[in-house]
């Protein structure tokens, strides 16, 4: 198989267990070079498990995962792959500046013992331009809004170039101005090639990148194809944003 045909994300009959508790039933997932996908979902659907098992940080209890065509415990090529997750707070208590953050995700790309090259420093802080955070490099993380924080998270996973990007719901609680720059900042990437896969409760301004949809319910894909009209309707209205899997995910893996 020629390596343009190999998809950057694939999950082949995906089962996860929480205790006794199934949470996704043999899902599906391919996910080809270039593409942006969206997982969308109500709440409790699958949506965050499916993306965390499809990079380990969750065990499938059946069923496999792999990324750029190998199997996902042996892949090493980290390197490949920017993953920005769930609104966990870009300093993690340790104090750090937003630039420092930010080139923590060079670390994948530079030699051992070595330090920052000229060519590290420029592309965090074209990382830094492109989420809109420039002027903020030099502050601490722990300053900064909900929606810079996840900005941050964002510009630390682009400085390590990856090829694939994945998110898991990048816009949950995040202002109208960070979700516009967060729509410039994968329509530039996938313009360059990227793969996007992420986790979203509503599309917004992200809704014109997508160009395929996955639609989860009770961990089982019920539609996989155009963005849904509305956008919205998978999740059911006035229904609270909660992810009732969270605690036990940490119970279990951290």
């Amino acid at each position: 198989m020629a390596e343009n045909d190999v998809p950057p994300v694939a999950v082949t009959h995906g089962v996860v267990h929480y205790g006794d508790r199934a949470v996704l039933h043999g899902v599906d997932l391919r996910v080809e070079t270039g593409q942006a996908v969206a997982l969308l979902g109500a709440n409790g659907s699958g949506k965050s498990t499916l993306i965390k098992s499809s990079l380990g940080l969750v065990r499938l209890t059946g069923g496999e995962a792999a990324l750029f065509g190998t199997p996902v415990p042996r892949f090493r090529a980290w390197h490949r792959v920017g993953y920005v997750p769930q609104r966990l707070g870009a300093g993690s208590g340790v104090p750090a500046t937003v630039r420092e953050v930010v080139s923590a995700g060079r670390l994948s790309r530079r030699v051992l013992g070595l330090p920052a090259r000229k060519r590290d420093r420029l592309i965090v802080e074209r990382a830094l331009e492109a989420v809109g955070l420039a002027d903020r490099a030099k502050d601490p993380v722990t300053s900064l809004s909900g929606g810079q924080q996840q900005r941050t998270l964002i510009a630390r996973a682009l400085a390590a170039e990856p090829e694939l990007l994945v998110l898991d719901e990048p816009t949950a609680g995040v202002d109208a101005a960070s979700q516009e720059a967060l729509a410039a900042v994968l329509s530039d990437r996938v313009a360059d090639g990227a793969t996007v896969l992420l986790v979203a409760h509503e599309l917004g301004p992200l809704e014109p990148l997508i160009d395929r949809a996955v639609v989860l319910s009770h961990g089982r894909i019920v539609h996989d194809g155009p963005v849904p009209e509305p956008a919205g309707v998978h999740a059911e209205p006035g229904h609270v944003h909660v992810h009732p899997h969270a605690k036990e995910e940490e119970r279990l893996w951290t």
